[in-house]
């Protein structure tokens, strides 16, 4: 594994990390237009929760791009990004819709991203994972 990538727990943080990112987008996409939005997200508090999740999403998004750019070689993130490209709508389509497609789904969804962010910025900073 170490002539693949020699950091280990980097390739982890990047895993976990895009596929919080993946779950987000999958999710997302089925709130856009607003009109096609699931009954339990219509209104304003359910558009608030989609605009937060989107913000989230999107600097998930360049935070593991970055963290990639530092941290790992282009080969191993271009070979697990394309595996967890390929799986994660498996992981996405077991939950729910009751519970994916909900208030409460999107914030959970926002509670992960934001997980995720942390992790990625405490490891930028340098502090333990």
């Amino acid at each position: 594994m170490a002539a693949i990538e020699p950091n280990g727990i980097a390739l982890a943080l990047f895993a976990a990390s895009f596929a919080a990112c993946c779950l987000g987008f999958f999710t997302l996409v089925g709130m856009f237009p607003p009109s096609a939005r699931p009954q339990a997200v219509a209104g304003a508090a359910g558009s608030a929760l989609v605009l937060f999740n989107v913000v989230l999403c999107v600097l998930l998004l360049a935070g593991v791009a970055l963290f990639v750019e530092q941290r790992l070689r282009w080969t191993s993130a271009v070979i697990f990004g394309g595996l967890i490209l390929l799986f994660i709508p498996s992981i996405f389509q077991i939950v729910p819709n009751e519970r994916r497609d909900s208030r409460s789904g999107l914030a959970v969804l926002g509670l992960v991203q934001i997980a995720s962010l942390l992790l990625l910025v405490s490891s930028a900073v340098g502090l333990s994972l």
